[in-house]
């Protein structure tokens, strides 16, 4: 295992795309949602032998060795899986090293957020919204294992409340602020009495992604990250 250098979470997402948006559920499953918990789900790691197919008899050859699960990196002390780095991938569309870094910070997000009692998940709310995304995604029903994406979604579902309540209180935009915009802004519309509160949510939703931005930086910052290499192919015979 090798410590991890604190990255910006800028490096991995796709360029423009808001912080909140690359969570993935959306504000408008939050607002669906009440409270409860969620606990930490730490499995442990699997290996299995598995003898190659389409042999008649069994024969003196070394089997095949086929990762299920392992780890991948450690959090705080708690570790990452390769199960939950599959998930991300799928569930995102990312690269492997993409991935790992969503879920590197998804997992520091969620530990501060399960802190927090407003930020809990009850096993209703988690299954709400899990059909809200494979409503959405039905693609996922086979691509990822339920168990995997019900796990990846509460956490997320927690995260997103976490946000809300801390961070969604502090934002302050000014009427002149939102003036300014709508004036910069060749396709607001000539209407401002039309425009006005479309352009303040449009501010808001960019003071919310820098303040998650900088809460993201600030937990990579205190964090101890340690990737684990991946196992090196057993040697031919």
């Amino acid at each position: 295992m090798h410590p991890a250098e604190p990255r910006s979470v800028s490096a991995v997402r796709p360029a423009g795309q808001p912080l909140l948006a690359f969570v993935g559920l959306g504000w408008s499953v939050v607002q669906k949602l009440s409270l409860s918990s969620l606990p930490f789900l730490l499995p442990a790691v699997l290996v299995l032998l598995v003898t190659p197919p389409g042999l008649a008899q069994p024969a003196p050859t070394t089997p095949t060795t086929t990762t299920i699960e392992r780890v991948v990196a450690v959090v705080d002390g708690r570790p990452l899986l390769l199960s939950e780095l599959r998930a991300m991938e799928r569930v995102r569309g990312l690269s492997e090293p993409a991935a790992l870094e969503a879920l590197v910070d998804e997992r520091l997000m969620y530990l501060e957020a399960s802190r927090l009692p407003q930020a809990e998940v009850l096993p209703d709310e988690e299954q709400r919204a899990a059909a809200e995304l494979l409503e959405r995604r039905p693609e996922l029903s086979e691509a990822v294992p339920a168990p995997d994406l019900r796990r990846l979604v509460s956490q997320q579902v927690a995260i997103l409340k976490y946000v809300e309540f801390r961070f969604r209180p502090q934002l302050r935009v000014s009427d002149q602020e939102v003036r300014s915009a709508f004036e910069a802004d060749p396709s607001a519309g000539d209407s401002w009495e039309a425009a006005k509160e479309r352009v303040r949510a449009r501010l808001e939703r960019r003071a919310l992604d820098e303040r998650v931005e900088a809460w993201v930086r600030e937990l990579r910052g205190r964090a101890d990250v340690r990737y684990v290499e991946r196992p090196a192919p057993p040697a031919a015979p």
